[in-house]
């Protein structure tokens, strides 16, 4: 059948993207040539093949109008993160690294996802280039490869730039601060700018220099995880770095709408929002069991690391960033148990984090709450709100299928990762960590994920993609009526 899809212009758009990518990476072939290393020419070479495909196809396709539909949206979303991946593997398979396509593919996705999940086991052996090149893809990733698009180029504001948004946004719903896309772009990105900006110089200020100070920025305000170090921000040792990672985590949780309105001077906003009183509520009480169950362990910390140490972790894994501050797993089976349940909530929608949202939890619940007092007085009229807003029974339905189809994904990356060997829970954990854009590794994983074959490296790369876009904008190129006229 003749499908809907204008594909001429989806590539045509594509094409100019591509082009921009192929700008990205003259950034970290910059960064190798100013420390004198001999890999700057594998950046050349992508940003070269990036720059030939996309120039080629905005070239041949130029007469095609660029006007895109719901349904092009869908397809460009997706198909822009896949695109991004492919040519940003590049220097991964032709630097010193030499990883494989399944490898490369699986690292560059997962930069791009922020999901943080590495391939790498000796990171600090890696070029200062690749390593920039690492944080810069989790820094764009952030807050979206398509939203940074939308603020760069003003035709997609007319063209399609509203499908785009809500295609890659997360949440229930999508907020636009101003009447035009393109201007709501430019707010959140500058937002998101001038916190990595500060973060920068607060590391600066630290013991870091200038080079880790703005790759940690990087991945940390982008929720994403990837370090300079082999043990994380362990190996940093400083708890005064430690402090400020935390503490940009938690910010990195919240929702980036939300953190404009307030730098704007409307903290009314902030009284209204149901979702951050229920973020700041389950670190709080997190915390609290956490403490608890490591008191009891008589840990021998002081007072700074026992208030340190757990912060840093629920901070880790509640905004599915997946830094280190010291490993978990000797914690005993609720601090397991605790950071599983962080992977699978998340934090808040609209912000750079993944997983299933508290948003999405806090609605459920009032929604089961409903029906139990429905039970109570079948004549009363019951509704959901969340953040002062009532939610109609499409978006309850909605949120449910998105929950049973994130489970049901799981389920079915711990059955593909079981039949390669791996243990209930390490399987369990791995699926987890990568389709929530965790990248917090354990028992196998916990040094990298090097250690997954590669057939289940392409799956998990997938899961990664599915988890950012959350689920729908993906799972639906699978429908056959998406391709019918």
């Amino acid at each position: 059948m003749n499908s809907n899809l204008r594909f001429a212009r989806v590539f045509r758009v594509c094409g100019w993207l591509l082009l921009l990518e192929a700008l990205f990476l003259l950034l970290p072939m910059c960064v190798s040539l100013a420390y004198g290393e001999d890999d700057w020419w594998t950046f050349l070479a992508a940003a070269v093949s990036a720059g030939a495909v996309g120039g080629g196809a905005a070239y041949f396709l130029r007469g095609c109008p660029s006007r895109l539909n719901r349904l092009d949206a869908f397809l460009l979303t997706t198909m822009v993160w896949v695109l991004f991946s492919g040519f940003g593997m590049i220097p991964f398979m032709a630097g010193s690294l030499g990883a494989d396509a399944a490898g490369a593919f699986f690292e560059t996705m997962s930069g791009f996802t922020t999901t943080g999940a590495t391939v790498i086991a000796d990171v600090e052996s890696q070029t200062r280039g690749l390593l920039f090149w690492r944080s810069l893809i989790q820094w764009i990733g952030g807050l979206g490869i398509v939203l940074f698009i939308l603020a760069v180029l003003p035709a997609l504001n007319r063209d399609g730039g509203i499908s785009m948004f809500n295609a890659e946004m997360t949440g229930i719903s999508h907020d636009k601060l101003h009447p035009r896309i393109r201007q709501t772009a430019k707010s959140l990105w500058e937002v998101y700018g001038v916190l990595t900006a500060v973060l920068a110089l607060l590391l600066w200020l630290g013991p870091m220099d200038f080079f880790d100070s703005v790759c940690q920025s990087m991945t940390t305000m982008s929720t994403g995880g990837f370090s300079t170090r082999n043990d994380s921000i362990a190996g940093f040792g400083s708890r005064y770095v430690a402090a400020a990672v935390t503490l940009f985590m938690l910010v990195g949780g919240v929702n980036f709408t939300l953190i404009y309105n307030m730098s704007r001077g409307d903290f009314s906003s902030l009284r209204r929002n149901t979702v951050v009183k229920v973020y700041a509520g389950t670190v709080a009480a997190i915390y609290a069991v956490l403490a608890v169950s490591l008191a009891f362990q008589g840990n021998e910390w002081d007072w700074t690391d026992f208030l340190l140490r757990p912060m840093f972790l629920i901070a880790s894994a509640i905004t599915t960033t997946g830094f280190s501050y010291g490993g978990f797993e000797a914690w005993g089976p609720v601090a397991l148990t605790l950071v599983f349940v962080m992977m699978l909530t998340g934090a808040c929608a609209g912000s750079t984090t993944g997983a299933v949202k508290l948003d999405r939890f806090t609605a459920l619940a009032r929604h089961a709450r409903n029906e139990v007092m429905l039970g109570l007085y079948p004549n009363r009229m019951m509704h959901v709100d969340v953040n002062g807003r009532m939610l109609n029974e499409g978006q309850m339905s909605r949120i449910s299928a998105f929950i049973v189809l994130y489970l049901a994904l799981i389920l079915a990356g711990t059955l593909v990762l079981a039949a390669c060997g791996f243990s209930f829970t390490d399987s369990l954990f791995a699926t987890t960590s990568c389709i929530g854009n965790n990248g917090l590794g354990y028992g196998a994983t916990g040094g990298s994920f090097s250690v997954i074959p590669s057939g289940a490296k392409w799956m998990l790369s997938a899961l990664m993609l599915v988890g950012r876009l959350e689920l729908f904008t993906v799972i639906a190129l699978f429908i056959p009526s998406f391709w019918k006229k």
